[in-house]
């Protein structure tokens, strides 16, 4: 049971370190953007810092690593060669996590953690961690793209949609940049609220962002909307899309008639509030299709479909191709058929 939004901003934005020395582990295709904010941050954080923060990279095979982008970063070490925990571990996500959750990769973190080791995730990290039962019983944040996936295969975790979350030996960030803000939350602990404003001004970061925030845009900006009755009913929208509520309930909850409700959506959406409902369900499956290996079928119910045809149908006709076809050519994109030369 998740309790008051009050208390988990007041978990998430609770004072935490990032042990020294930190081991940072680059999964094939990691997202740069994801690590560059963490390793940045640091580096800047030690040019105010009394006691500086030091750090190392690997990766599960000891060679040089390339990123979702194809840009190769050097490593110091192999993953598994490590025999003395250090106190910070964390891996860096990207594009196809799942690949990476072996057996042997488990057990080296359990170990790692049993030790002592405070071990952490970014972006799609928390996917390999949870694979491995590394996440069970605690709060968990990830990117939101892969949030509704995670929701459905991970429930012993309490999954939010914050920048980044610490619970107990466990750090979890979003990936972007919310691993800035991470990083300033645990100098700011260590290091005082001054050196903290100092490594943000450096970057030209304008503020340090609360864990607790959220990663997306608020719906009045991102639809460029304001009438509060509107914002409400698309709120709820996006937060029941398993089992999607009616017009007249979404009506009855923001004190309008249907037609008043439909009104609304005419004159400031062009559209109708069952499109618009319908519309946001086909993008959260499309985005569940592209990142995570949820069956069709299985995303299908959850994004509030009672039959696979019925979702095939309407999908095609706003995407132009299949389910199957997406995921088929998703693969085909990061998995291109390595062919001979004439």
């Amino acid at each position: 049971m998740l309790g008051s939004r009050k208390s988990q901003d007041a978990r998430t934005d609770s004072p935490f370190t990032l042990r020294n020395p930190i081991t940072f582990l680059l999964l094939p295709e990691f997202t740069s953007i994801g690590f560059f904010s963490v390793v940045e941050a640091l580096r800047v954080a030690n040019r105010y810092a009394p006691r500086k923060y030091d750090w190392n990279l690997t990766s599960l095979d000891g060679k040089p690593t390339k990123d979702c982008n194809g840009i190769e970063v050097c490593v110091a070490d192999n993953f598994f060669d490590l025999t003395e925990p250090p106190g910070t571990i964390m891996v860096i996500g990207g594009t196809t996590p799942d690949r990476f959750g072996t057996n042997e990769l488990f057990s080296k973190l359990r170990w790692l953690s049993s030790q002592g080791s405070l071990l952490g995730g970014v972006d799609t990290a928390q996917q390999v961690l949870a694979l491995g039962g590394l996440l069970d019983g605690y709060r968990v944040t990830v990117h939101w793209e892969n949030a509704s996936a995670f929701r459905e295969r991970f429930r012993k975790s309490e999954l939010t949609l914050n920048l980044f979350e610490f619970d107990r030996n466990r750090v979890t960030c979003a990936g972007g940049t919310a691993g800035i803000d991470m990083v300033l939350h645990a100098v700011e602990a260590e290091h005082g609220r001054d050196v903290a404003i100092r490594a943000a001004e450096h970057f030209m970061h304008e503020r340090i962002r609360r864990g607790s925030e959220g990663q997306r845009l608020k719906t009045t900006d991102r639809w460029d909307i304001h009438h509060n009755k509107l914002v409400k009913s698309i709120e709820m929208m996006e937060a029941e899309i398993e089992e999607p509520l009616s017009t007249a309930e979404l009506a009855a909850a923001v004190s309008l008639s249907s037609r008043q409700l439909s009104r609304l959506f005419k004159e400031h959406l062009q559209i109708s509030p069952g499109q618009f409902y319908l519309e946001l369900r086909l993008d959260r499956a499309h985005q569940m299709i592209l990142h995570s290996e949820m069956s069709v079928n299985s995303i299908a119910f959850a994004c509030g479909f009672q039959s696979q045809s019925h979702f095939s149908r309407v999908y095609r006709e706003k995407f132009g191709v299949s389910p199957s076809q997406t995921r088929r050519r998703e693969v085909e994109r990061r998995y291109p058929v390595m062919r001979a030369p004439n």
